[in-house]
């Protein structure tokens, strides 16, 4: 996925799971039924446009997705602890029942403004858009919630469905993907630790199509 479509996912991300600067009290109304940092989500993709050059982005995006959004959380406190607190900010500047807008800007330029529609319980359409220096992406998602999220710990924050086209891309990179050849020019410890975050990466590819 080029860069345009990596940043598309992460201002869905941003607008939809990194509202960590809103609180449990400030959350929009829209959802009322439905936790926005919490529990399992199904994301579905309806529209997506990468701007100039987005073509690659939207042949390479999948069509749906199941999102962990406790273990996306988790991230972004694990990287705020790593790479210090979030340059974006965000403001609420519609809260109504039925549909609030939200908007984050970043240093850098980088605008995200998200249109959040509630269809019904725990169903909400997002339409989402977003600027930055590299481009720009305008994507219409819907988000469903389906309660706590299903790993007992450890769960892949994204996960797809098994027999999606992304499964069987990452399953067939999965097969090529052999500890002991990939680390074979590594000796002693360093080989150890190699052999590990393969084991590990593989463990986590294997998980998000399960």
């Amino acid at each position: 996925m080029n860069k345009i479509g990596q940043f598309g996912v992460a201002g869905l991300f941003l607008i939809v799971g990194g509202m960590s600067d809103v609180s449990a009290e400030e959350m929009p109304k829209v959802f009322r039924d439905a936790p926005a940092q919490k529990g399992q989500w199904r994301m579905e993709i309806l529209k997506f446009d990468g701007g100039e050059g987005g073509g690659e982005a939207v042949s390479a995006m999948p069509k749906s997705m199941s999102m962990c959004m406790d273990s996306i959380m988790d991230m972004a406190k694990n990287s705020e602890q790593q790479q210090g607190p979030s340059t974006c900010r965000g403001k609420i500047l519609e809260n109504k029942d039925d549909r609030a807008v939200y908007e984050a800007t970043c240093e850098g330029g980088d605008v995200y403004r998200s249109t959040i529609t509630r269809e019904g319980p725990r169903s909400f359409l997002i339409e989402a858009d977003g600027k930055s220096p590299e481009g720009s992406f305008a994507m219409t998602s819907r988000y469903t919630y389906e309660g706590p999220c299903k790993g007992n710990g450890g769960q892949p924050a994204i996960s797809f469905d098994k027999n999606s086209e992304a499964c069987k891309a990452m399953k067939a990179r999965m097969s090529q993907m052999d500890p002991k050849k990939a680390c074979a020019g590594a000796t002693g410890e360093a080989r150890r630790t190699c052999e590990q975050q393969m084991a590990q990466s593989l463990a986590q590819m294997k998980g998000m199509c399960e």
